[in-house]
């Protein structure tokens, strides 16, 4: 049974109508979509059909470890982030500061107070309050749900509610990055009071939010469709694109080839070796922004003992290539970088510690480390072999060919690296349970600089996710000083200590940043990008096909 009942639409009222009209759902999703393709019409504001490349684990924004995309499009939250990476209000009226006496300090830390939007209902038309954000934050220090990470949540004593439209959020210590407490929204307590959350499926697969979109179907497998809902609080006009179709398509090939045939209208997060294809597709125009995020081999100290010496770390950096990766199978779209926060942010340090490519440098730590090389080239200590697995996403081409690449690199010095690939849902929560020796994939960075969960030893998976084990105590209480600093000047200062800390330390082998090329139809209107892990997807409402 589920908890909340939301009237479905016809999706086959625009598009081939009368083809569809006597069709389930399901069918009239996928018909719809091959009439469109068939009769050569691309996108309109009836149906923007979106390549994605891999299928959610859970719609439930708070427990998801998947880029947040479709969840974006129908769960709002009290802040967004824009395309320059300014944090904005969303259902919130303004973003808390000192100045505005949104934040009050106090003796035991800092009241934070929300003033909500009014007027914003739930899908269900039931109105969202104070009591949601206040239910929201009591359903994740509960205790017995545990969502993807606790992303300063256990930084909060309580919540007051004077009325219905505030919320008096009270800190045990000071926390500098509050502004994006509630950038994932909030939980709708009419629904999930009294529930295990994590059993609640028709919340999960379906939630209920206050956004321009609802889900209208999610087909394992294949799609999830989502329907512009009646009455959005922006006003009726809203959104422009009344349908929209996520279908999945792991294999990158695949995605950008229904892409050029117009099978697909948009791809977010053009895989690099992708885009010299996709410039001469006139139907299509590539949306680029320089992306707050980084790729790197994460080094899971608690599951492979080698990597808990800073010596095999730093040998492994200096093994790596990266300016021949990014000259050759990333095409120069993309920057070497040295560290997790990015030249976009104001706390960036470029004066840290480097790992130039050098073998012999590589060859002679290992050698101080104890690892010699054995008969078969491999090095080994105390009759273990220095080997492990290396897992990345399956059908992400790049990915796969650099994977190769630093196999070879290691191979070099001696080191033995097995391929492991996994498809894009399976991973995350592979790297959630911190079950592998090491992963290549890439983190796409908030707005605000904190570092905490992925470097403190104690925020490992769930409270946090350090899932390269890093256990420093010198760098975790400075990553806590930091948080704890308001004053953004003393904290871009301790920041900058946290990063030259963490390039001493090499706990994951950094490679370049993220460049974010979007493909979007040439005739998309509204359509900005973002460089944070946002995503995309965060202006959606206000997209609009142009008319010809």
């Amino acid at each position: 049974n589920t908890a909340y009942e939301i009237p479905k639409r016809d999706w086959s009222s625009d598009v081939c109508a009368s083809d569809l009209a006597r069709r389930t759902l399901a069918a009239a999703l996928l018909a719809l979509a091959a009439c469109s393709g068939r009769a050569g019409q691309g996108p309109s504001n009836s149906l923007l059909i979106v390549g994605y490349d891999r299928e959610p684990d859970t719609l439930n924004r708070f427990a998801s470890h998947i880029l947040e995309d479709i969840e974006t499009c129908v769960v709002e939250g009290l802040v967004t982030t824009d395309e320059k990476m300014r944090i904005v209000p969303l259902l919130a009226t303004e973003v808390p500061t000192l100045a505005n006496g949104g934040v009050k300090l106090t003796a035991a830390g800092m009241d934070v107070t929300w003033k909500l939007r009014p007027g914003v209902k739930w899908h269900d038309g039931v109105a969202h309050t104070a009591a949601d954000v206040k239910f929201t934050v009591d359903a994740i220090n509960k205790g017995d749900w545990k969502p993807e990470s606790t992303d300063g949540f256990d930084r909060i004593s309580g919540v007051d509610t004077p009325d219905s439209l505030t919320a008096v959020v009270h800190y045990k210590e000071m926390y500098a990055p509050y502004a994006l407490q509630f950038v994932r929204g909030t939980l709708p307590k009419h629904v999930l009071e009294g529930r295990d959350i994590d059993k609640a499926n028709d919340y999960n697969r379906s939630p209920l939010g206050t956004g321009p979109y609802r889900v209208a179907e999610w087909k394992t497998g294949e799609y999830i469709a989502l329907e512009a809902v009646p009455n959005y609080w922006r006003g009726a006009e809203y959104p422009k694109i009344r349908k929209i179709l996520f279908r999945f398509l792991t294999n990158t090939t695949t995605r950008i080839n229904q892409l050029a045939a117009g099978e697909v209208h948009l791809v977010p997060f053009v895989p690099w070796d992708k885009v010299r294809e996709l410039k001469g597709v006139r139907t299509v125009r590539l949306n680029t922004v320089l992306g707050n995020g980084y790729e790197h081999v994460t080094l899971n100290q608690r599951q492979f003992a080698p990597f808990r010496d800073v010596r095999v770390r730093r040998a492994l950096a200096h093994a790596i290539d990266r300016d021949l990766l990014v000259r050759t199978i990333l095409d120069s779209l993309v920057t070497v970088v040295n560290g997790p926060v990015q030249p976009l942010s104001w706390a960036y340090e470029p004066d840290v510690a480097t790992y130039p490519f050098d073998p012999k440098r590589a060859a002679a730590l290992l050698d101080e480390a104890g690892w010699k090389p054995g008969p078969d080239g491999v090095r080994a200590k105390d009759g273990a072999r220095l080997a492990f697995t290396l897992i990345t996403q399956s059908g992400f081409a790049v990915r796969e060919n650099v994977a190769q690449t630093i196999q070879k690199q290691f191979k070099d010095v001696g080191v033995s690296m097995d391929i492991k690939l996994i498809d894009g849902t399976s991973i995350s929560s592979t790297w959630f349970s911190g079950n592998f020796d090491a992963m290549l994939h890439w983190w796409q960075q908030p707005a605000d600089p904190e570092i905490t969960l992925f470097f403190a030893a104690d925020r490992t998976p769930p409270a946090g996710r350090n899932i390269n084990y890093l256990d420093d105590r010198d760098l975790t209480a400075l990553l806590y000083q930091s948080d704890r600093t308001v004053d953004q000047v003393q904290r871009a200062l301790l920041l900058k200590r946290a990063q030259r800390r963490i390039a001493e330390l090499v706990p994951e082998l950094v490679l370049y940043n993220t460049e974010k090329v979007d493909a979007v139809p040439a005739t998309l209107q509204g359509f900005k990008g973002n460089p944070t892990n946002t995503g995309p997807f965060w202006n959606v409402w206000e997209w609009e096909i142009a008319k010809p």
